[in-house]
This record gives structure tokens, C-alpha cells and sequence, in this order.
């Protein structure tokens, strides 16, 4: 549960080891796989149980596709599950690309982060004093929004002003609904207006900046935030409730928050690398990522499970029974995503899922991979818009 602040930093200190030694699962790249491909691993014992029970949460819920990403216990494994799109016969494979959704928000937090440790942004420093951005010019309130407020979600600004699809969003006026660092509220527009500023800082568009600073360090050669025509056709299709086909996005124009495609392979990568091992970070930066910097309780979305939710910087954190967990959860329409870390023992799951049902499987999925007990973060994320 939610404790004083500064027992939570020293909690994270023991849990997050300036000196960066830890219990280091398999590679990320030796991947088993399981039921994606003709050339995966007929799966026996605990691995059948498991690929068993994945594809059971899927089929009960109706999910037509899934890709499923696991470390820990000194194995890697990748299981898939149906097909990409329904009434198709592609299957989806190791290779199937699906949209993360809000996870792409913890990829953009760690180029955040990169960027302080060299020196070239400060968590504290309003953003309009390196970007005078024309969308908080003309509003006081949202000229002092801090890189820190974007990424713990004390801007003031609401999810989306307008949809992030439209191209009128760059010229839309940001309008904080309360004073900036005073309490939570989930926002896109927070991160994506701290993308605008850094594309300003280093001259380099987030997609660009993405592959030189993520995508290539962390062997992740199949994501990207934005549609590449050319791998169009490995693409899976989003699917409404009913499991009717929504019509397929191409996403024109980076996002930080919400526009990154990927594989469960590349993310758990991602996950693996970048937020367990802590590379590319100073010690000291990542555990400052995992330390409680707000406590993720929006008065406009209240929910029984806060007091185990905290928010760090660009990742959520629970703590309940013991056990803290690393986390962040992606909802696009059709889309739906969780990844999942334990930081003190590296155990890991990616689940990227191509329904609007996806969340009703998570609590199963954790429970097969991550063990019994209570995920209130699977609860607390139905609250956000």
C-alpha cells in the first residue's frame, strides 16, 4: 500500500540497486516460442499448461489474436495465440505487429530520462523555457508544466484536448483544469506535448529519435511509432467487443503517446533492458524511475484500488501484499496491452492483444505466468480514461 514518501525512496533503492547488479534472467533474443510458428517448440509440461491456459483466457473472452511475452525463472518464452485479423487465416506469428497503445508512453519516459542524464533537459525546469510551444503560450498555467508533471501525470491537462489523430492537435491551445503539480490525472497531452519539446531540444523527429535511442540499443528492430507501408501486411487488425474488424490505422505522424507498433519480442526487449537492467540510464536516473513521484489518485476517477497504486516517472507502480511490481497498460480501439516487472527478480510478461476485450484476460494471464494473488492494477486501469 501507498507509505510516506520518503520510505518509499529508500524502498526503492533497496529495490532498484544504485550499483545495477541483479539476477539476470536469459537474453531476451533466446526466446522459446510457442504455438507462432510451424518452426516453434512443440511445448510439453509447464510450458503446455501454460500455452494451454493463455489460449483459453483468449477463447473465453473472444480475443481473435494475441502475442504473449515471459522471462523469468532462468527461461524465455513467446507464445501466440489465433489470428491477426478475424475471419482471416494469417495466424499470428513471433512477427505479427500489434499497436501498444499507452505502453508506447514508457518508451518515450526513458528517452525522457536519456536526455537528463546528458544534461540536456531537467525534470523541473518548465518545458516552455526550451519550446515555447504556440499551444501553451497563451495559457499561464500550462507555461510551468515540467518534464517531471508530464510524466507522473500532474500537468493539469486532460487525457486528449482534441483526438491525437487529428492534425489540428499541434495548433489546439492546452488548457490545464487544475493548477500543474497539484495532484494526478492521466493525460496523452502531457506526453506528447514533453515529445514536442524534446524533437525541439535535438532536432531529430520521435520516430528518428526513437530508433537511435531505443529501438537500436534494445534490439527492438520490428517497432516503430510510425505505419511502414512495407510491412503493411504483417499487421494485426483491431477488433471491436463483438469481435467485428475495426478499420486498420495508419499512424502519419509519431506519438509518444499512443502511436507505437510493435511485437511482444521487441517490447519485452524493451522491458528486459532499458527498465530492468537499467541500460542507458544512470543508476541513480532509473531509480528515480521506479520511486513514487505522485499517488496516481485522480479524485475524478476514484477506485478501490488506489491505495495500492502509485505513479512513478512514466511507469505505474504497485505494491500490495508484499510484492512490488513495475507496469503500464495500453488502450487503443481494438487494442489492448499490459506489460508487467517484477524489478527485484526481472520476472516479466508482455501481453498485446488485438480486441477491446483484452482486459478481461489479464487477471487469468498473470495469475498462469506471474503467480496468484491480488494485480489491482488490472483494476485501477478500468477507471482511466
Amino acid at each position: 500500500m501507498k507509505t510516506h514518501a520518503s520510505r518509499m525512496a529508500v524502498l526503492a533503492l533497496a529495490l532498484f540497486p544504485l550499483g545495477g547488479a541483479h539476477a539476470q534472467p536469459p537474453a531476451a533474443d533466446a526466446s522459446t516460442r510457442y504455438g507462432c510458428s510451424t518452426a516453434s517448440t512443440v511445448p510439453s509440461g509447464d510450458a503446455a499448461a501454460r500455452l494451454e491456459a493463455f489460449s483459453a483466457a483468449m477463447r473465453a473472452q473472444a480475443v481473435p489474436g494475441a502475442q504473449l511475452a515471459y522471462a523469468g525463472h532462468g527461461r524465455q518464452a513467446l507464445y501466440c495465440h489465433g489470428v491477426a485479423k478475424a475471419g482471416a487465416e494469417r495466424r499470428v506469428d513471433d512477427t505479427t505487429l500489434f499497436q501498444a497503445a499507452s505502453l508506447s508512453k514508457v518508451v518515450g519516459a526513458y528517452i525522457a530520462l536519456r536526455l537528463v542524464d546528458q544534461g540536456l533537459l531537467d525534470l523541473d525546469t518548465p518545458l516552455w523555457s526550451y519550446w515555447p510551444s504556440e499551444r501553451t503560450r497563451d495559457n499561464p498555467q500550462a507555461r510551468t508544466i515540467t518534464a517531471r508533471m508530464a510524466l507522473n501525470h500532474t500537468s493539469g491537462l486532460p487525457n486528449w484536448e482534441i483526438s491525437p489523430s487529428n492534425p489540428a492537435i499541434d495548433q489546439t491551445p492546452l488548457r490545464p483544469r487544475f493548477t500543474p503539480g497539484t495532484r494526478f490525472a492521466y493525460s496523452g497531452e502531457g506526453f506528447y506535448l514533453l515529445q514536442r519539446t524534446i524533437e525541439h531540444l535535438t532536432g531529430r523527429d520521435w520516430n528518428t529519435l526513437a530508433a537511435e535511442e531505443v529501438f537500436s540499443r534494445m534490439d527492438m528492430p520490428d517497432s516503430s511509432f510510425v505505419t511502414d507501408p512495407e510491412v503493411a501486411g504483417r499487421h494485426a487488425s483491431g477488433h471491436a467487443g463483438d469481435g467485428t474488424p475495426e478499420p486498420d490505422r495508419v499512424f502519419g505522424w509519431g506519438n509518444t503517446a499512443w502511436t507505437l507498433v510493435t511485437t511482444a519480442h521487441d517490447y519485452g526487449n524493451f522491458v528486459h533492458k532499458a527498465l530492468y537492467r537499467g541500460e542507458g540510464l544512470q543508476p541513480a536516473t532509473r531509480a528515480a524511475m521506479f520511486t513514487p513521484s505522485s499517488d496516481a489518485a485522480d479524485p475524478a476517477a476514484p477506485n478501490a484500488a488506489d491505495p495500492f497504486i502509485a505513479w512513478g516517472l512514466g511507469v505505474g507502480l504497485q505494491d500490495v501484499d508484499g510484492r512490488q511490481m513495475v507496469w503500464h497498460w495500453g488502450d487503443n480501439p481494438g487494442f489492448k496491452a499490459l506489460f508487467m516487472l517484477d524489478p527485484a527478480s526481472g520476472e516479466s510478461l508482455v501481453l498485446l492483444t488485438n480486441s477491446e476485450n483484452g482486459p478481461a484476460t489479464y487477471k487469468q494471464v498473470l495469475a498462469t505466468f506471474m503467480g496468484e494473488g491480488r494485480y489491482p492494477a488490472v483494476d485501477w486501469s478500468l477507471t482511466q480514461d
